[in-house]
């Protein structure tokens, strides 16, 4: 059995993001799955990008407005976000409070991907 938590998680910082490496091949040899724990600061956003494994974020708190394929919505705690193999995607945190949100994405980010963004520290 394989148990990540985010005080041990490797961390991936931009902006005023961060992003924990929960599953995936660099933490529990997972190949067809990524996951990650994503917090975003007040007033700051996730930029507009996009990469092949389709993924689904689920807000888990705060609010803010979720742009995938050119079409913005508000979205909040306990809401589920579909998006599609390399559509452009991106999250702006509305809210007074950090948002946070999981993030599962397959299949699974390729290793390079994985090194790149996140590197060995937490």
């Amino acid at each position: 059995m394989n148990i990540q938590t985010k005080e041990k998680a490797l961390r991936y910082f931009r902006d005023s993001l961060v992003s924990y490496l929960l599953v995936s091949e660099r933490t529990c040899s997972s190949k067809q799955l990524t996951t990650t724990l994503v917090e975003v600061e007040p007033q700051e956003f996730q930029r507009l990008h996009s990469h092949v494994p389709e993924q689904m974020y689920f807000m888990l708190s705060g609010n803010g407005e979720m742009t995938v394929s050119g079409e913005t919505c508000m979205v909040n705690e306990g809401d589920s976000i579909f998006i599609p193999s390399n559509e452009k995607h991106g999250l702006m945190n509305t809210g007074n409070t950090k948002l946070r949100y999981l993030s599962a994405a397959a299949p699974s980010f390729e290793i390079d991907t994985l090194n790149e963004l996140w590197p060995n520290r937490s």
